[in-house]
């Protein structure tokens, strides 16, 4: 397991630099407060994450935290508001793109903003090519798809996707790997949520559906901060993994943790935490035999390390899907984690 503290160096190096967050624009949604607020992730970059707090938070005890992840779809025009609903006064395409992305893969259910209804300091940042931080060309898709106007849809659409590579490519040039520098800024997501007066941060957790749910286990095991996780739709051996790769894989790819380990050894990392990976028994991106076998890896590896019962494996009767039901088996779990401070 070697390698994996890379990783681990890599975020600690960014989650030194002050965070300086300010607010740039609130919204008062009834149960809560959304703020969009700026911060930084690097001496060089600064980004806008969606900062949920429940009404009273101030003058309340303290209050779990949660960092919600993000997909990746192929759908880059949106990042943050794939969990939170936009504020108002962002462009009408994202709001309709925003919409569209809840109605078909959550129920119509904006999870963020539910999570925060419940109770939770929650905070969703814009991961490096989508939403705040996608391309001109990611827009005028969005616009042209939502609200009309002439222009070439498939080409920009196309662009946008193969547009993953050059960006895996000059990070790479400088010695970045991307999903590192990912991993890097999830954890930066946590500091802000422990630098909250009202947050507790013995009770900070982590929840992502599909490509979010990679970054969950990842930021899971890697940072100290995060206690506990839900990783929805994306646990299954490298084997199953087509070649050559496609664009979409580079956001994920981690070449000296990919050539030197499968998958679910990443519970060698995350044991002997709290973690519950769920998966679709119909979700066609992942093959049922792999995310069974996957499961049993990890829960063997969870035994041997004298952690048995921390760890949960779940399939639920359904596709590649966030939906109401699948939402409330989440919650249920957070609430028992974090209702109490977690012992490790």
């Amino acid at each position: 397991m070697e390698k994996f503290c890379i990783v681990l160096f890599a975020f600690l190096a960014m989650a030194c630099n002050p965070l300086k967050m300010e607010v740039i624009e609130q919204e008062d949604r009834g149960s809560h407060i959304c703020q969009l607020v700026e911060y930084n992730v690097s001496k060089q970059e600064r980004v806008r994450s969606f900062l949920l707090m429940p009404k009273g938070a101030e003058s309340a005890d303290k209050l779990p935290g949660l960092v919600l992840l993000h997909d990746h779809g192929a759908r880059f025009d949106i990042g943050k508001e794939k969990l939170v609903k936009p504020l108002a006064s962002a462009p009408e395409h994202t709001k309709l793109s925003s919409q569209q992305w809840i109605d078909d893969n959550f129920d119509g259910v904006f999870f963020g903003d539910s999570l925060a209804a419940l109770g939770y300091v929650v905070i969703v940042p814009d991961m490096l090519y989508w939403g705040g931080r996608s391309t001109d060309a990611a827009q005028e898709w969005a616009k042209l798809n939502f609200c009309g106007g002439e222009g070439d849809i498939k080409h920009l659409k196309n662009q946008v996707y193969e547009g993953q590579r050059t960006v895996y490519d000059s990070l790479a040039a400088q010695n970045i790997i991307w999903a590192e520098q990912t991993i890097s800024e999830d954890a930066v997501a946590a500091e802000v949520l422990m630098s909250l007066p009202y947050v507790d941060d013995d009770r900070i957790g982590c929840f992502g559906w599909s490509m979010g749910a990679h970054r969950a286990w990842l930021l899971t095991a890697f940072c100290e901060h995060i206690r506990t996780g839900v990783a929805l739709c994306w646990m299954t051996l490298k084997e199953t993994v087509k070649q050559p790769l496609k664009a979409s894989d580079y956001s994920m790819l981690i070449p000296h943790l990919r050539d030197n380990y499968d998958f679910p050894d990443i519970a060698q990392a995350l044991a002997p935490k709290p973690f519950y990976f769920l998966n679709g028994a119909q979700d066609k991106l992942f093959p049922l035999w792999s995310v069974e076998k996957s499961f049993e890896i990890m829960q063997g590896i969870y035994q041997e390390k004298g952690a048995e019962g921390k760890l949960k494996t779940e399939l639920f009767d359904g596709p590649h899907h966030c939906g109401k039901e699948v939402q409330a088996m989440i919650v249920n779990y957070l609430s028992d984690q974090l209702s109490a401070d977690i012992q490790e």
